[in-house]
């Protein structure tokens, strides 16, 4: 009888954090869209200044479907490649202006060798946890998971 009882509270547990996942994802959808991109350094230690290291930026291009939103704060970026580390040493904030819709902002990433060589993160998953924050209301937390779009090119380059 007590087995059944822990199995249910277990059960319970996890069905409980899964509608709370679905809940934060629906939460980041419907205020904002945000699509992530990648670009590999051109020559070692060009971000890190370490030339033994290989590294590379992800470039986050968001776009608010609400108006009421300021800014998302991301507090952490979790690459879904073993092989990448993302280590945030500050919050990255995606601000958005009165007469601005979209923001893009980049954070950097190291490949770690001893985990394998990458050649493309085209189709690979990054889950991202932050804050949204509204011009009315309370900041609101959310955890999502975003596929990683192709190579980085700049919008001047995309004309």
């Amino acid at each position: 009888m007590v087995i059944i009882l822990v199995l249910s509270a277990v059960v319970l547990f996890i069905i409980y954090f899964l509608v709370q996942a679905k809940r934060n994802q629906k939460l980041f959808n419907d205020a904002a869209s945000m699509g992530v991109n990648y670009l590999f350094q051109d020559r070692p230690g060009q971000y890190s200044g370490d030339y033994r290291t290989k590294s590379g930026v992800f470039v986050f291009r968001s776009e608010r479907k609400d108006d009421g939103l300021r800014n998302i704060v991301i507090k952490q970026v979790k690459p879904g490649h073993p092989a990448l580390v993302v280590n945030l040493e500050q919050i990255v904030v995606i601000p958005f202006d009165n007469n601005k819709e979209n923001s893009d902002v980049s954070v950097r990433f190291k490949v770690l060798r001893k985990k394998g060589e990458i050649s493309a993160l085209q189709g690979k998953e990054i889950r991202i946890t932050g804050v949204l924050n509204f011009a009315k209301g309370k900041p609101k937390t959310f955890s999502t998971l975003l596929k990683i779009g192709e190579l980085y090119q700049p919008k001047e380059n995309l004309d």
